[in-house]
């Protein structure tokens, strides 16, 4: 994770959700309107010393993940979501794909098995990439952004960016769903072919970090699915109607 002040804020709420609630107490007024300037313009505003505000902002601790979400902002389950994704980016996935491409060196037809491998982890992890860039960039903020409207009576909601239900009943994809089949066809892969014992012991390895890479990933799909999606439907749903009766109908729903 990268911090500067000469970041706008958006790219700062991007990296560290948690940030809004101390970019709210220490500037004083909700950055929803001002995401596009940077933390030193608004520091600069607002007399607030930059140097020891990005500081602060550097030394905030993640949010546990037993943490009671249904008693505290949106903001903080999106970080403790935000934070698993940099888990699952810069650590997990590489960490498989170094293994996976370690067995090309075996000999033919091992060297082969392992070579399909890694080419279908390969695929997972693109996939996967790009669903975690579409959480950050669009529903993340969006839910975020709808949470703030009713904090702050001054803030709208902005159906004409999107909406968080209809993105739920677009969004199909479950990553979740696709790691357990990629461990699958690995597991059956592997199970149908006789390795040498070195081969065997590196293919153990091979699961051991897919399998530790799936019980993370479960625990995060449950949070997302069971505390983060239903509340945040439920919160538009609420936003919408308030300020525009049945916006937020969309076909299906009646």
């Amino acid at each position: 994770m990268i911090l500067s002040s000469s970041q706008t804020i958006r790219q700062i709420i991007k990296q560290k959700p948690a940030v809004v609630g101390l970019l709210e107490q220490e500037l004083g007024f909700p950055v929803w309107n001002r995401l596009e300037t940077p933390l030193s313009e608004l520091c600069r505003e607002k007399g607030t010393d930059t140097h020891s505000l990005l500081e602060s902002i550097i030394a905030m601790p993640t949010p546990p993940a037993e943490s009671a979400w249904n008693r505290q902002p949106v903001y903080r389950l999106i970080d403790s979501l935000t934070r698993d994704h940099d888990g699952f980016r810069d650590t997990d996935m590489p960490a498989i794909k170094a293994l996976l491409e370690a067995e090309w060196i075996l000999p033919h037809p091992d060297g082969y098995l392992a070579h399909g491998l890694a080419q279908e982890f390969h695929h997972f992890q693109a996939d996967f990439s790009k669903h975690m860039a579409e959480e950050e960039d669009f529903l993340f903020p969006k839910i975020m952004r709808n949470e703030a409207c009713f904090r702050f009576k001054e803030l709208e909601p902005e159906p004409y960016k999107g909406s968080v239900n209809l993105y739920l009943k677009l969004d199909i994809h479950k990553p979740e769903e696709e790691i357990e089949r990629t461990l699958a066809s690995m597991r059956t892969k592997l199970r149908n072919r006789h390795l040498h014992s070195a081969q065997a012991e590196q293919s153990q390895q091979v699961l051991a970090a897919l399998d530790a890479f799936a019980h993370k990933l479960r625990a995060h799909a449950a949070l997302e699915n069971d505390c983060l999606l239903p509340s945040a439907g439920r919160l538009e749903q609420e936003l919408y109607e308030n300020s525009a009766p049945g916006m937020s109908r969309f076909p299906g729903d009646q």
